[in-house]
């Protein structure tokens, strides 16, 4: 067998295997996208897919809240590249926080980075907040909870008071009891109540069961917090 015949062959086996791999990825986001479109009419949720030039994924809807769960791509101009995150988001704005901020999140090590630790904490504290950092101005960590608790989360505000109400021995639970591995950061803010899980897209039913469960949990404490 020549050169040139070994090397046609190994290009055409390339390309079938390519094809095969594009084949099962769309055969797997078809099963998905089927027995997610099954759970959302099991439960009385609207379903919709998402599809466009910067994020694709899928959206649940029921009455107070919304649940997304997608891939966003952004791309940079000085490098021509495309950096595409993962996130899933329920969020709901049945209940606004009305002034001020609160975050509850992951853990994170304390690490000592001398003079630059101020600014290191500022450029996290966007990230999570987003959008609102004018809500969260004075925004400082506090101790609130079990030591079960704060071994797997922060808390951070500039309410410290409204921050105890909403954090309740209800929602602690939930929190403590969150089966997924990546725990996630709840904001409750003018804006609403976001509950969001930071590089991944859920897709098992008994993942988006917890996230709308906890997602309920909170907006009762929400609610709580903001009627007293």
């Amino acid at each position: 067998m020549s050169d040139l015949t070994m090397g046609i062959i190994i290009v055409i086996a390339t390309v079938l295997f390519v094809a095969l791999i594009f084949i099962l990825v769309a055969a797997q986001k078809r099963k998905r996208i089927s027995a997610l479109r099954g759970l959302a009419s099991l439960n009385g949720w609207s379903f919709e897919t998402v599809e466009d030039n910067n994020a694709s994924g899928w959206r649940l809807r029921k009455g107070e809240w919304i649940l997304e769960a997608l891939n966003q791509s952004t791309k940079s101009s000085s490098e021509n590249s495309t950096t595409v995150n993962s996130t899933t988001r329920w969020f709901s704005d049945a209940m606004r926080m009305p002034d001020g901020i609160v975050l509850i999140g992951p853990h994170q090590p304390e690490i000592n980075f001398g003079g630059l630790g101020e600014v290191v904490k500022m450029v996290a504290l966007r990230l999570m907040v987003g959008s609102e950092f004018d809500s969260a101005i004075g925004i400082e960590r506090v101790e609130l909870g079990s030591l079960e608790l704060m071994a797997k989360y922060m808390v951070w505000t500039n309410r410290e008071e409204r921050a105890k109400k909403f954090l309740d021995e209800t929602l602690e639970n939930a929190l403590r009891a969150w089966p997924l591995k990546m725990p996630p950061l709840v904001k409750f803010s003018p804006a609403g109540l976001e509950i969001k899980i930071q590089g991944q897209r859920l897709f098992k039913e008994q993942d988006i069961y917890a996230l709308i469960k906890l997602g309920s949990t909170a907006l009762d404490s929400a609610f709580s917090t903001v009627k007293d």
